[in-house]
């Protein structure tokens, strides 16, 4: 089983508050347990379940739905162990020098990343008026990271998925695709060196 309580024990978003869909988050926990069971029998996952996909679904809201930190929490485990069911098969299939090299490629694309001026790591929006995230809050995160990647292979994925950008426009902002698109990779790379 890939998570450590059924779904049906989910809690239900409380009073008014909303939830996120029963119906759809049920069915896609039953397409991932089936996906990892496969997967952990040496089997392509039928659903096409990635830790990359995982870390990317989302669920319609719904009154009185499941809670969404329940849900979420059971979907950053559930990307955890795919990512490590990946990392095995990669390795399985091409060998560990070819894994090494992966993740020396990929660590010196972020690290140079990190490593730019702040102000300057990422593009801005295309229009003065489009909406980004704040420069300072996303420069903030990167000089952890950076720290972070240079004191240990071991950096907490939670860095990442708890980060929150406050908006901003034109100038005083970084393109949120771009930004969104590079945490991706540091998440995988954290993946990978565990």
């Amino acid at each position: 089983m890939i998570v450590q309580k059924r779904i049906s024990e989910f809690a239900l978003a409380k009073g008014r508050k909303v939830g996120y869909s029963v119906e759809a988050v049920d069915e896609y926990f039953d397409e991932l347990a089936n996906d990892y069971e496969s997967l952990r029998a040496g089997e392509s996952a039928s659903g096409g379940s990635t830790a990359r996909s995982i870390r990317m679904k989302s669920f319609p809201p719904a009154p009185g739905g499941y809670c969404i930190e329940d849900v979420d929490s059971a979907l950053d485990r559930v990307e955890d162990r795919f990512a490590a069911i990946e990392r095995r098969g990669f390795i399985a299939e091409h060998g560990m020098s070819a894994w090494s090299a992966h993740i020396e490629q990929l660590a010196e694309t972020i690290m140079g990343r990190l490593q730019r001026p702040a102000g300057q790591r990422f593009r801005h929006p295309s229009k003065k008026l489009t909406k980004g995230y704040l420069i300072a809050d996303v420069d903030s995160l990167c000089q952890q990271l950076a720290t972070e990647f240079k004191m240990s292979d071991d950096v907490d994925v939670q860095l990442i998925r708890g980060a929150v950008f406050r908006s901003a426009t034109g100038a005083k902002s970084y393109d949120e695709t771009q930004v969104d698109a590079f945490l991706d990779r540091c998440l995988d790379l954290m993946h990978y060196l565990k």
